[in-house]
């Protein structure tokens, strides 16, 4: 197995299971319809849906800098408000999540290995850092969703 190959399984299993550390994202979000993932427990805090839009934001930033891009990311790219709390906008949201992963992961097999230690972008992190990044972010964010599940 690459390393490319090993990292792109450490996202999968970050996101759809089967991963060491406990629920992955996919996990988390069982049983999750859209009253659950629009209700807001904490004050100030992200809710679940929020979180949503943010972990394949960031999935679809780290694969479009990797690619090249320029991305300006603002608040409203990064925690993009819900605006419609039907549960059609949410499978919508949910859909989107598993494009943004699946994206991610077809995009790694293009990448050749030469590239992981070079800067995504000048003075940045590199492809390396950013792709573990990935599965570190879906982590973090699969352990506050399961929080603000049980509140």
């Amino acid at each position: 197995m690459t390393e490319l190959e090993r990292i792109a399984d450490q996202i999968r299993r970050s996101y759809e299971g089967n991963a060491w550390h406990g629920p992955s994202v996919k996990e988390a979000l069982e049983n999750v319809g859209a009253e659950v993932a629009a209700r807001r427990s904490t004050s100030g805090a992200h809710t679940i849906w929020e979180l949503v839009h943010h972990i394949g934001a960031w999935a679809d930033i780290v694969r479009r800098r990797i690619g090249g891009e320029i991305l300006n990311v603002t608040g409203e790219v990064n925690f993009r408000p819900v605006q419609d709390a039907s549960d059609a906008a949410w499978q919508a949201s949910l859909l989107r999540l598993e494009k943004s992963q699946r994206d991610l992961l077809e995009f790694i097999r293009t990448i050749p290995e030469s590239r992981l230690d070079e800067p995504v972008m000048a003075g940045g992190t590199t492809v390396y850092v950013q792709l573990h990044g990935v599965a570190q972010h879906n982590v973090y964010h699969a352990g506050q969703i399961v929080i603000l599940k049980k509140s």
